[in-house]
């Protein structure tokens, strides 16, 4: 019983370390976007709404303004996001408005977190990372999840180019004492030295671990095992596939 529950104490910490919310946010900065981009407040789903200070680009902030398209009760969302670049009292520099819909249901969403790793497509490009988290609802059944959007500045615009791929992917089902099967995926991304249209290829390297629990002789036995497996990604002039 000591190691099912370590195993999903395991799994719900590789999950929330992807899971970098903003919850606190400056309400100057958020009054003066939302005013720009002329939206009702009660359209803005504000407890995901995200910004973190670019570290490259002084005085700039990302933002992801998450627009409610549909809402029944507090387990169903459908949203769309606003993702912006903003000087630091929130005159918007670069606006994005991603035609991407998002829905939390069954899969509730947790939240966005913003990633600006070296993600130097090339020598004048670099992208940054938008990522949602997601949970569900079964205890019998767990599951979490997150993937990434990534975009860069053009012009006054922003061009995205991966849509909602995936990072992290943790499931299971066990009998809630101990017999179980239990899997997490979990990637990361590293740019590639080889380049194709000008833009360095995606080396997505994840690791995969099973892991399967019985009961012998009263004690929860526990087996994992793991392997490792790349994919490239490759810039085919307008998305990474």
């Amino acid at each position: 019983m000591i190691k099912i529950a370590l195993k999903i104490l395991t799994t719900l910490f590789i999950i929330l370390s992807y899971q970098i919310f903003a919850q606190e946010y400056d309400e100057e900065r958020y009054n003066q976007v939302i005013k720009q981009l002329k939206l009702n407040a009660s359209k803005v789903e504000s407890q995901f709404y995200t910004e973190k200070k670019m570290p490259y680009a002084e005085g700039s902030y990302i933002i992801v303004v998450p627009v409610l398209k549909e809402k029944e009760g507090n387990d169903y969302y459908l949203l769309q996001n606003y993702v912006l670049i903003t000087d630091e009292k929130g005159k918007i520099k670069n606006q994005f408005f991603d035609p991407e819909e998002i829905t939390s249901d069954a899969i509730m969403l947790q939240g966005f977190s913003i990633d600006t790793g070296f993600y130097n497509l090339n020598s004048t490009i670099r992208a940054f990372g938008v990522s949602a988290s997601y949970r569900g609802s079964s205890s019998p059944n767990p599951y979490s999840s997150s993937d990434i959007s990534m975009y860069y500045p053009m012009g006054k615009t922003l061009k995205k180019v991966l849509n909602q791929y995936p990072l992290v992917k943790s499931g299971g089902e066990w009998d809630m004492a101990c017999t179980g099967e239990f899997y997490d995926d979990v990637s990361v991304i590293i740019l590639d030295k080889a380049k194709i249209n000008g833009f360095a290829n995606l080396k997505i390297k994840t690791e995969h671990k099973t892991t399967i629990n019985k009961e012998i002789n009263g004690e929860c036995d526990q087996k994992e095992t793991s392997k490792i497996s790349y994919k490239t990604l490759k810039f085919n002039k307008s998305v990474y596939k």
